[in-house]
């Protein structure tokens, strides 16, 4: 996970950032971290007496060396900074960020395999008819006619998107000759039990750069027992030869193993990883997720912990609401447009129906063209973040809730750390754990050119 660095480090003013989160992890040993710089600092009691109790001009003249440590890793600010200014600003920025467009596309809303906790109403034999495939790619077209964006993300959802392999195959085989004449990086996203897919399907994606995320519901029996269908009486077998054939067959990638969790799935934990141990850490990422059917004051916070320490142990970066993060959700951003199976247009992959109500536009078969619904899209990337989160620690690395959770919950008290299970120093030791692995896994040097875009 890169740092980013203040832009002043010295002025003839300084005053303490605003968002500082701090909390003792050893004997005589505090653990320090600015969210707005995403940089950490573990401090001895007497330095960190000095930060708290002394202001910047003390500081200088009583320890110069700690007040040019603090100011270069932006825990000390230029007194004209205005910190949450500069939050919104990001946020802003990657809102209306033209580099790149995000292409969602639900292939159908049929899937092989039944998990209980699926928030998703599926519809058999949805299936993507000619014409609408034929409208992407119009769309795909007269898009960078209109921003002319330099990378390309199709991305194919669901229900299970490798039901329509062959709208895959299409869209895919369209959007590679029509990047590759106009110089556009292209990025074939899948979210995917993954059970449908086999060589031949992995070879077809070998062409491509892809990003997958693809789930583990527990050990072997238990993941069996939540996703088992009609057609696949063993998924959890499947899901770990795709694994495998992704691994060894498709060098540009990037995999996200998302484990859904309760109780019952944190003491498998173990095993999970084990059977995931040949992956490429470099490449692979896991995604630590709660079934949201179940409280977060239920979960087993020892087991919990102990899960994510051991994908840490085992050179696994885990990805449990971890910050900053990577800009805002993809469905805030205003270059990006999800198809549903039956032309309907929409932002989120999350809303509880793909129906009229929860539409945002409408596409013209003909020609591709959007017509955004203009009072809906206006709430929908507006600039919404809440007084609480504003005045929050750690608001520089979190960005608060997304606008899509803030409409569906007026006037409630939204907090990302009200799904974790952990407590802030908990949460705050796990990320210095996760940073650490970051930069053994992807040198400074490399920095620069790494990116997880999700």
């Amino acid at each position: 996970m890169p740092s980013s660095s203040p832009d002043n480090l010295f002025s003839d003013s300084m005053k303490k950032s605003f968002y500082l989160i701090s909390h003792p992890v050893a004997d005589g040993v505090s653990l320090n971290y600015c969210s707005v710089s995403n940089r950490f600092l573990l401090l001895s009691k007497r330095n960190q007496e000095t930060f708290w109790n002394s202001d910047p001009g003390e500081i200088k003249a009583s320890n110069p060396r700690l007040y040019e440590t603090l100011a270069a890793n932006g825990f000390l600010v230029p007194d004209e900074a205005d910190e949450c200014g500069t939050v919104l600003e990001r946020k802003r920025k990657a809102v209306l960020d033209r580099s790149w467009y995000n292409v969602v596309v639900n292939t159908t809303l049929d899937c092989n395999l039944r998990c209980w906790y699926c928030y998703e109403s599926r519809i058999p034999e949805s299936r993507m008819s000619p014409e609408l495939i034929r409208s992407i790619k119009f769309h795909i077209a007269s898009k960078h006619e209109e921003t002319a964006y330099s990378c390309l993300k199709l991305s194919f959802f669901g229900g299970e998107p490798f039901l329509e392999f062959t709208a895959i195959r299409e869209l895919l085989d369209f959007a590679k000759g029509f990047c590759r004449e106009r110089g556009i990086a292209l990025i074939a996203d899948f979210t995917t039990n993954a059970t449908l897919i086999g060589e031949r399907e992995a070879e077809y994606l070998s062409r491509f750069r892809c990003h997958f995320q693809i789930t583990l519901d527990g050990a072997e029996d238990t993941h069996n027992r939540i996703k088992a269908g009609p057609t696949c009486p063993s998924p959890y077998r499947r899901t770990l030869e795709a694994l495998k054939l992704i691994n060894e067959g498709i060098p540009d990638r990037l995999v996200a193993v998302r484990i859904n969790f309760d109780n019952r799935v944190l003491r498998e934990m173990h095993r999970i990883i084990s059977d995931i141990d040949f992956l490429d850490r470099r490449k692979t990422y896991v995604i630590v997720k709660k079934v949201w059917q179940v409280g977060s004051e239920k979960i087993d916070r020892e087991a919990l912990m102990d899960g994510i320490q051991e994908l840490l142990d085992r050179k696994f970066l885990p990805d449990y609401y971890s910050m900053p993060k990577g800009g805002v959700c993809f469905a805030e951003r205003e270059q990006q447009t999800l198809f549903n199976y039956d032309g309907g247009v929409f932002k989120c992959t999350t809303i509880s129906a793909f129906d009229q109500e929860n539409s945002l536009g409408s596409l013209n078969f003909a020609t591709g063209s959007v017509v955004w619904d203009a009072e809906k899209t206006r709430s929908w990337h507006a600039e919404a973040s809440p007084d609480h989160c504003k005045a929050c620690g750690w608001f520089g690395a979190c960005l608060g809730p997304c606008n899509r959770q803030l409409l569906a919950h007026p006037g409630e008290r939204l907090c990302t750390f009200d799904a974790m299970s952990l407590s802030e120093a908990e949460y705050l030791v796990y990320l210095f754990k996760y940073n650490l692995l970051w930069n053994e896994l992807f040198p400074a040097t490399e920095h620069a050119t790494k990116k997880q875009t999700q």
